[in-house]
């Protein structure tokens, strides 16, 4: 029950916008921005969009979640959009999954993934500030 009073509060905190600015433009990328169709997107947003997806992804379901999802995004788009944002150390774990991680169920690349600092989700983090300019731009 402590979790659903701690969503609650939370939910309490956005609507009364007390969230940092910081908060409120993460929050706008993910419901403005991650949504749209990646064709309609500029080379900003695509590479925030398609490393988010990766990332969220990860954290639910591991590589073969990822694959699954999303298996219409090209891996050389998804290590150059790694790269722009900032995670190039990524992109050899992602690499590593694509050559040989079926093998053990992506067991250890996912685990390499998770171990990695820092997180994924800082590194966008921190992207969506620096060029929150250019990502909420049509």
């Amino acid at each position: 029950m402590k979790w659903l009073n701690k969503f609650f509060n939370r939910s309490n905190l956005y609507e009364q916008n007390t969230l940092s600015e910081e908060s409120q433009r993460w929050n706008k990328f993910i419901s403005e921005i991650c949504f749209r169709d990646v064709n309609n997107l500029n080379l900003i947003q695509k590479a925030a969009v398609l490393s988010f997806w990766y990332d969220a992804e990860m954290n639910s379901g591991g590589h073969s979640g990822y694959f699954d999802c999303y298996p219409k995004v090209s891996s050389e788009d998804l290590i150059w959009a790694l790269c722009e944002v900032g995670g190039a150390v990524y992109v050899e774990n992602f690499k590593k999954a694509i050559s040989n991680g079926s093998h053990d169920g992506y067991l250890a690349t996912d685990n390499i993934f998770y171990s990695i600092k820092p997180s994924l989700t800082d590194i966008l983090m921190e992207f969506v500030e620096a060029h929150a300019i250019d990502l909420f731009t049509d």
